[in-house]
């Protein structure tokens, strides 16, 4: 009966004072009869545990090994754009080898080493090891926050190779890693040759020859690192889309007027010249009406020809209207001052009307206060040869599109009451376009 009651009370007992070897429990319960002790025997139910590792006499937690993303990174849809702005800060390459080299050249040997060749030789592989590693990491670093081209949003896919040109992006990087590689397997042979070296002056010789080289190789192909240095200023520059917000597009041909409604209608100030394409890239302002935001943004002009034939800025025009949900506003420049004739105009509106048929869309004919009552004729242009649709253009522009003039204000209350209704529905699209993606994730 008492042995009973003496295992009843051990079991009643918490687990971690069983465990305790040097515990008179630990030691009743291994003395009855019958009762074996084993090593991974265990009386708790539930114990955590922590595995340790011994480095340089101290101990750390072991890390478990982070599970691999890749494959969720790559199956991931990409929706959204921003990636730009989370680019890192890319040091100027002569920058990165001072400062290695300043670190490096204050590695110590480690203590207790009374050989002299033996100290030398392990103050000099030390220093390579250091030397190495402060040039090889902050590259690593920069691999591993420049994402691949293929993970962006569509429309910032374009922005990279319409900035940058085609393959110029992944070149530079491709760059870098080689310059990483490069000093970590020069850095390593050499600091390996130094830990082999039988006399203290054989190991200042392979610590300065390795320096040497290090040096060298990192002032030869540096020119990677800043260039990856501008490529991050460049597309950090980029003006920031928010794809949940309306965005209103002006759209035309170059010198139109475009640059000049963006300053009425937002905060955007972009640079208004009287000469063509003065427009060199993407430009973004705000829009506040009633409280609420909304994004406008002024593009290059589209010239009459084939996309085969157009240039990069025309390119990012297309791809503006192609990768982000914009309401288009067309402006229409009928004076023939602007250097593209009406007649080229409506060919452009007929293809940008028909290409981008989905979008929300509202013509505006600019400087009204310089048209004439007959339409504008250039010396390449036949009114008589012109069917009735393109006649008209010429003298009143499409059907529907109200007239401003920025010089005497003309037709602008009108615009802004328009621009606030069309906006409306484009963020009443996309909102609907937005319960329809989380209805399709759910039923997935």
């Amino acid at each position: 009966m008492s042995k009973n009651l003496g295992l009843l009370q051990l079991w009643l007992l918490p687990s971690t004072k069983i465990l305790v070897g040097g515990s008179k429990f630990s030691k009743a319960i291994y003395g009855i009869p019958g009762w074996k002790k084993h090593e991974s025997l265990c009386l708790s139910r539930a114990i955590q545990t922590a595995a340790y590792e011994i480095v340089n006499g101290s101990y750390i937690t072991a890390q478990t090994k982070p599970q691999d993303k890749t494959k969720d990174k790559e199956s991931a849809e990409v929706d959204t754009v921003g990636a730009f702005q989370k680019l890192p800060m890319v040091m100027p390459s002569v920058d990165i080898l001072y400062s290695a080299l300043r670190k490096a050249k204050r590695v110590s040997p480690t203590k207790g080493i009374a050989n002299i060749a033996k100290r030398e030789r392990n103050r000099g592989a030390k220093q390579l090891d250091a030397l190495m590693k402060e040039l090889a990491v902050p590259l690593r670093e920069y691999l591993g926050n420049f994402p691949k081209r293929k993970y962006l949003h569509p429309y910032e896919r374009s922005l990279i190779e319409l900035t940058l040109g085609d393959g110029n992006y992944e070149e530079v990087l491709g760059k870098v890693d080689d310059l990483r590689k490069k000093v970590g397997s020069v850095g390593k042979e050499y600091a390996s040759l130094c830990a082999k070296s039988s006399t203290k002056k054989e190991a200042e010789e392979r610590l300065n020859e390795g320096m040497e080289k290090l040096k060298e190789i990192f002032n030869g192909k540096g020119k990677a690192v800043d260039d990856l240095l501008n490529i991050a200023k460049t597309l950090r520059a980029m003006p920031v889309v928010d794809l949940e917000t309306p965005t209103l597009c002006l759209v035309g041909a170059p010198n139109v007027g475009k640059s000049s409604l963006v300053r009425v209608l937002s905060t955007g100030k972009p640079e208004i010249c009287n000469y063509p394409f003065t427009t060199r890239g993407i430009l973004m302002g705000h829009i506040v009406l009633d409280y609420q935001h909304f994004q406008v943004t002024d593009t290059p002009g589209l010239l009459k020809r084939h996309d085969e034939d157009r240039n990069n800025l025309e390119k990012l025009t297309l791809a503006v209207l192609s990768h982000l949900p914009t309401a288009i506003l067309f402006v229409h420049d009928l004076t023939g001052e602007c250097g593209t004739s009406p007649s080229d105009q409506f060919l452009i509106y007929k293809e940008i009307k028909a290409r981008f048929s989905d979008h929300l869309w509202l013509d505006v004919v600019s400087k009204s206060d310089m048209l004439k009552e007959s339409p504008v004729l250039f010396v390449t242009e036949d009114a008589d040869a012109d069917h009735p649709e393109m006649a008209r253009y010429r003298k009143m522009g499409p059907s529907g599109a109200i007239r401003v003039s920025i010089k005497n204000e003309e037709g602008l209350h009108e615009l802004k009451d328009r621009v606030r209704v069309l906006l409306d529905a484009q963020m009443g699209r996309i909102g609907s376009d937005k319960g329809k993606k989380d209805d399709s994730k759910l039923v997935t």
